[in-house]
Parts: C-alpha cells; sequence; structure tokens
C-alpha cells in the first residue's frame, strides 16, 4: 500500500518545539516510521508546505537559515517542498504605540487540501497521513477518505489536535512515541542550525539590568535556551556564532558584556555532559525577565 505524507509546515514545527523539544530529525527515517505506523508497504510521497517572507531575497538569519533546511528537505528521498509567499503586516495598539507583528498565510492550506484530493483522486496513494491537526483540513479528510482512502493524521503528543479532525480520521499517529527510532544525533556543523519558523525571532528585551547591551545579551540567551534541546547554549559557540541584529558581532565585545553579567550574577556558567562549558541565565535574571 501506497502512502503520502503531507506536512502543514508551520503546525509540524510548533508541535515539534513544544512537545518534541526542538530534537533532531532524520526525516528519512521518519518518513519510513510513518509508513510502517499508517501500515503502507511503500512511500509515494511526502510533501511539505510553508510559507516564506515576501521580501525577494532571504536576507535574516530566520529566512537563511529556514531556507537550508527546505534544501536539505528536498535531498531526502521522496520529499517535496511547495512554498509560498508570506506577507507580513503590522498593527499599532492604540494605548502604547508598541507596534505588533503579524503573518499572512493565504496559500499553504488551500494548496494542501487541493494535492491531497487530486492524488487522492487519481489512486495516486492508498493512506494518508497529515501532519497537522488543525480543525480546517476536516473536510478535506472526509474528502479523501470518501474517494475510497485511508486517512491518518499524526502530531507531536497530540499537540494541536482537535476533536473534530480527530472524529473524521482513521486514527492519529503520535510522533514522540517514534523519536527513539528517527532521532538524529546532532554534529558541530548543524548545531543550532536546523528548522527555524520566522515568526518566533523577534526578540522581546526587558529592561532588567539598566545596561542596553546587557539586557540584550540576556534577552538573546534566553531565546537561545528556549530554543535548544536541554536548553544548552556553548559559551564559544554564544560568542563566536549566535546570529543576532541585537548583538555585536565581535567575539571580544560580546565577551566583556558577558563577563559584566557573571559579576553582577545575571549569567552562570557550568559543564554540560559533554563536558563543554555552557552559559544560562541565572535565576535571578530569570526572575527579574
Amino acid at each position: 500500500m501506497k502512502v503520502a505524507l503531507f506536512f502543514d509546515g508551520k503546525n509540524f514545527y510548533s508541535g515539534w518545539r513544544e512537545a518534541a523539544r526542538g530534537r533532531r530529525i532524520d526525516f528519512a527515517k521518519l518518513s519510513e516510521w510513518l509508513v510502517t505506523k499508517a501500515k503502507g508497504s511503500s512511500l509515494w510521497g511526502a510533501y511539505y508546505y510553508t510559507a516564506v517572507e515576501d521580501t525577494g531575497l532571504s536576507t535574516t538569519d530566520a529566512q537563511q537559515k529556514l531556507s537550508g533546511f527546505l534544501d536539505m528537505l528536498e535531498t531526502q528521498p521522496g520529499f517535496f517542498v511547495h512554498t509560498f509567499k508570506r506577507k507580513i503586516g503590522s498593527l499599532a495598539c492604540q494605548e502604547c504605540n508598541a507596534e505588533n507583528r503579524y503573518s499572512i498565510e493565504k496559500e499553504v492550506d488551500t494548496s494542501m487540501v487541493a494535492h491531497m484530493v487530486r492524488l487522492a483522486a487519481v489512486g495516486a496513494y492508498d493512506t494518508l497521513v497529515l501532519m497537522s491537526g488543525d480543525a480546517d483540513y476536516a473536510p478535506a479528510i472526509d474528502a479523501v477518505r470518501a474517494l475510497g482512502k485511508q486517512a491518518y493524521i499524526a502530531s507531536w503528543g497530540g499537540t494541536g489536535v482537535s476533536k473534530r479532525i480527530r472524529n473524521v480520521a482513521f486514527d492519529h499517529i503520535d510522533m514522540l512515541n517514534g523519536i527513539s527510532f528517527f532521532e538524529r544525533e546532532m554534529t558541530d556543523e548543524d548545531l543550532y542550525a536546523d528548522y527555524l519558523d520566522p515568526d518566533d525571532t523577534v526578540t522581546e528585551i526587558a529592561e532588567v539590568t539598566g545596561d542596553e547591551a546587557m539586557d540584550a545579551f540576556l534577552a538573546e540567551l534566553e531565546q537561545a535556551q528556549s530554543k535548544f534541546s536541554g536548553g544548552y547554549v556553548g559559551l564559544g559557540y554564544f560568542l563566536t556564532r549566535w546570529r543576532s541584529t541585537h548583538l555585536d558581532t565581535t567575539p571580544d565585545v560580546r565577551r566583556r558584556v558577558l563577563d559584566k553579567l557573571l559579576a553582577e550574577g545575571f549569567v552562570e556558567t557550568y559543564n554540560a555532559p559533554d563536558g563543554a562549558l555552557a552559559i544560562r541565565v541565572s535565576e535571578r535574571a530569570a526572575n527579574a525577565i
């Protein structure tokens, strides 16, 4: 039985970050595991849908990382990537005049639905696995089943799965149950460089120390801890390779800011499980943030 996988990139990423804690994935093994869980014999195709900013050029750090991830994904056996333009808008708070950014994705959902139904209609696959629990996809699942195909939904621990789509799907696959099979070991080259959502890169800087450079350092460090598995942030990596518009690009300058934060107890160092020296926001700073 041929199995087709459909990834709603935003939903897949959100669940991966929240439930899987950012553990790295071997996508070839993930597709193999999903085919087995759907009781299939072969992969027909894995289709990944996501939006990218409509800027003409991927100039931001987040966009460059997303582009690198999508390029990697297209090299995986059976994977096909579909990208659509994401338009960025903003609204100003009437009370404080703070600018709030939001994104508009118009084509991802409709294109996924059209492709799922069209491929089912021509008999391209026998079973579908949808990586999304969004209720908006429930009619598409109904349509696929009406065409004589089985349809599963898959999520990270049930994160974001609506009751409506759960009721129309043949079954639910929890990808957390397969993490031991398709998790891949992190290497120095790809450490921290995997898939990132552009909407998740706006750093909010709180006033903690009263020093602009120190507060920016704390905000970026906190963001790094939230993204990486186990909260591990290598000291050397953060000083030399962590990319941010809020921090000076010179390692020596970052080191001087770090020394001040260490002296005042806002940041602390520790030895990670692999023996490397790591840094983290101290309890004192976390409480202030």
